[in-house]
This record gives structure tokens, C-alpha cells and sequence, in this order.
């Protein structure tokens, strides 16, 4: 494993989250590899590399679609034109910061020079108006540039927010695995996916669905937080050490299906049933447990068979947020 670093390494020497290298790997933007008798995702100077690369590309304000472009080129035309059309972005930022604090600056030494009068009154001051003509066509461009983003963005959040189910979780015994500290959901899911080989969950006859939540959720400042998984058992199965038995009471749940990495949408989802008519939010209140949300593992009766060691990777998830219905 010479010259290799772990999941870990890299986070902590470029500022990443776990969550973010595994979501730059959806994109394919980087790849990790597995060393032959190690179980945790590793990864090579030239991965290091390429993540150096993103950043430095997402600190220019490049989308990811376009940061794949440029890297995967192996000329410079993609860049050339992204750059260019970026700086034809700024140019225009630009020009409308001039235009606002030239007229700001008039406005300002107008009403030095008439400080007795109302501020209303000097807004409708000749002097004032006749600079307005350029700023007002600078501006109503930009706005209507805005209009269309927002009108874009809007679009897509209500495409997102429409891809909400009502779904009821059975109660269910489990067993869970509980990690804090640095990459928690790796450690609890390697002690959760070895019990369940163990056990050969898939032959009880057992529903085997996984779930997780943060638990505790990540400070505000940033820093190390903890998950929890919970994978569905008999009722009579014993569960060793550190692994604890729980009983799940289940319930209704908004759920909204993701692709590993985009849990962004989150907040969608979350606007989603604040916006409801017909539901209310019915968690826990408390961020030790994720006040009540799951994150379902999708598949894992496959993924787990399909992996003879260390975590299985998970390609999609639903989002949960426990509901009821308003009265």
C-alpha cells in the first residue's frame, strides 16, 4: 500500500468530507481503488491530484458538469471556453457593481451638499435621474438574467419536490452499530456488513433493510459527528458486543430517493413537507439521532451478498423524514 493514502488521509489534507470524495466519485471526477486484503477505499498520488484539481476549479465558481470537462480533455478547449464564458460572467458583475456605486456615489454627495432636505425628495433630483438611463439598462438586463435562473431553479426544485412518496416502515427488531469520530458511516457499516455476513442475514427469512442516521449530526462549526446503523434481524437473534438489539417502532415517513452523494436534497425534501397541506413533521426535536430521519441503504439484501468483505457500496438511498397527518 506504498504511496497510497485512505479515505481518512485525504479528507483531513484537503478539507473534503467523506461524504464529498464519495459524491466526487458518483460524478466520476476521481476514482479509489481496494489493495488486495484491505477492506477501506484508497487513494493514489494521481487521485490526490485530480481532487487538488477540483478545487481549485470549484473555488473558480465552475460547475462540476464543466470541471469533468475541462480534466477529461486532454487539450485545453474545454477550459478555454469555460473560462472565457466565466469571465464574460465577471466582466458583467463588474460592470453592474460600477453602475450601482456611481449612482450610490452621486446619491451620497447629493445629500451631503442637501442634507435639510428629505432623502425621498433628493431621490427625485434631476441631477440624479439624468445617470439613471444607463444603470437602469445594465440593471433590468441582470435582473432579467436572474429571472430566468430563478425561474430555472424553481422548475427544477418543484421537478425534485414532486418525487415525494408516503411510505410506512414496519417496526422492526434490529441491530445496530454506532461509530464517532472520523469517517463514522465507514467504521458502523464494516461492523454492521461483518455481522451480517456472519449471520447470513439473506437466509433468516428476515426483510434485511439498513438503515442509518447521524447520530449525533455534525456540529455547525464543523468537526466530528457520529452514525448509526441499524440492520433488520429475528426477533430471537442474539447480537454481540459492541453491537447492541433495538426494536424499531416504525411509522410513516416522506421519502425521497437519492443517488449516493446527493444529499443536498435533503432540503428539499425537508421544504417538501413544510410546504405539505396535508402532513406534518413528526421526528424526535433532538440532533442526537437526526431528530427522527433515516437514511435507508437501498438493496442491501444484494449489495451485502454481492461483497465478500468491508462495506458495501451504496448506489442510491431513500431520504426519510417521519410525518403525520394533519388534523
Amino acid at each position: 500500500m506504498s504511496g497510497l493514502l485512505t479515505v481518512t488521509d485525504v479528507s483531513r489534507e484537503l478539507g473534503l468530507s467523506t461524504r464529498m470524495l464519495r459524491y466526487y466519485e458518483e460524478q466520476g471526477l476521481v476514482r479509489s481503488s481496494r489493495a488486495e486484503g484491505y477492506a477501506y477505499r484508497m487513494y493514489d498520488g494521481e487521485a490526490v491530484r485530480r481532487l487538488r484539481q477540483v478545487i481549485v476549479l470549484r473555488r473558480l465558481r465552475i460547475p462540476l458538469r464543466e470541471v469533468k470537462l475541462i480534466l477529461d480533455d486532454p487539450g485545453a478547449q474545454w477550459a478555454i471556453f469555460v473560462f472565457q464564458q466565466k469571465l464574460a460572467e465577471f466582466d458583467a458583475e463588474l460592470a453592474n457593481i460600477g453602475a450601482v456605486r456611481a449612482v450610490t456615489e452621486e446619491l451620497l454627495n447629493t445629500l451631503k451638499s442637501r442634507y435639510w432636505l428629505p432623502a425621498a425628495d433628493v431621490l427625485l433630483d434631476e441631477d440624479i435621474s439624468a445617470v439613471l438611463p444607463t444603470l437602469t439598462n445594465s440593471y433590468e438586463l441582470e435582473k432579467e438574467r436572474a429571472k430566468k435562473m430563478e425561474n430555472l431553479n424553481r422548475a427544477e426544485d418543484n421537478m425534485k419536490l414532486t418525487d415525494v412518496r408516503i411510505v410506512h416502515l414496519p417496526p422492526a427488531t434490529v441491530a445496530a452499530a454506532r461509530y464517532f469520530g472520523p469517517d463514522p458511516e465507514d467504521h458502523a457499516g464494516r461492523m454492521i456488513a461483518d455481522f451480517a455476513r456472519e449471520k447470513k442475514l439473506w437466509e433468516t427469512g428476515s426483510s434485511l433493510r439498513l438503515y442509518g442516521f447521524n447520530s449525533p449530526n455534525p456540529p455547525p462549526e464543523g468537526g466530528e459527528y457520529g452514525y448509526e446503523f441499524w440492520v433488520t434481524i429475528p426477533d430471537d437473534m442474539d447480537v454481540p458486543e459492541p453491537l447492541t438489539k433495538k426494536h424499531f417502532r416504525g411509522g410513516t415517513y416522506a421519502a425521497h430517493a437519492i443517488k449516493m452523494g446527493d444529499f443536498h436534497e435533503w432540503a428539499w425534501l425537508a421544504q417538501w413537507v413544510d410546504e405539505s397541506e396535508e402532513y406534518d413533521v413528526n421526528g424526535s426535536g433532538s440532533p442526537a439521532d437526526m431528530f427522527g430521519s433515516l437514511e435507508e441503504h437501498l438493496n442491501y439484501y444484494d449489495h451485502i451478498q454481492e461483497t465478500p468483505e468491508g462495506e458495501p457500496e451504496t448506489a442510491q438511498l431513500d431520504l426519510l423524514i417521519p410525518v403525520r397527518k394533519k388534523a
